[in-house]
């Protein structure tokens, strides 16, 4: 019993290169540059501008303003719980930082609920988390805050720089066959 399994064709539009992705191309390369002038480290701004590129610029804006405001209030919050838990004589006792870290949590998502932003709760957790579990003796968070608040902006401002200065392109529609419709050809 042999059967003839046949996989569907992919649309013409699914195998070219789309406007999204050459406007991600072209923002990570240009926070790559930058950072190599400045001789600083690109990769905060590469991942800023991969995650702030959307299908229009409406979409690129609003997720640029997602991802500051979601980076301006974990990285604010991190250096808080940091300097407030280095103040209490806790900060490196893993399992009892690790507690508070998982309840600073639940303010941070609020916070973000609460300037109707839930979008930048994700990434309020997630710079929150990346300046309080690898805080090591001797860091500053503040800078650790700060360099990451600017970097963050310089991949967000590329970002939204080139997808409104590059334009998008409508994807091409195939044509469809009247009977496919569900028209009738008489």
């Amino acid at each position: 019993m042999d059967q003839q399994t046949t996989q569907p064709t992919a649309p013409e539009h699914r195998r070219r290169v789309g406007m999204r992705i050459i406007k991600t191309v072209v923002a990570v390369f240009l926070c790559g540059l930058l950072a190599y002038f400045r001789s600083a480290s690109a990769f905060y701004s590469m991942i800023a501008a991969v995650v702030c590129i959307q299908n229009s610029a409406g979409k690129t804006i609003e997720s640029s303003v997602n991802r500051m405001t979601g980076t301006l209030i974990g990285g604010v919050a991190g250096v808080l719980v940091v300097y407030g838990l280095d103040t209490l004589g806790v900060l490196y006792i893993e399992l009892l930082r690790y507690a508070v870290l998982a309840a600073m949590l639940i303010p941070i998502i609020k916070l973000c609920l609460a300037v109707k932003k839930p979008g930048c709760a994700a990434m309020a957790c997630i710079v929150f988390l990346c300046i309080t579990v690898d805080h090591s003796p001797g860091d500053t968070p503040a800078v650790y805050s700060i360099d990451r608040l600017f970097e963050t902006l310089v991949g967000v401002a590329l970002a939204c720089g080139i997808d409104i200065l590059l334009p998008y392109q409508p994807m091409p529609q195939p044509a469809q066959d009247p009977a496919d419709k569900g028209e009738d050809k008489t």
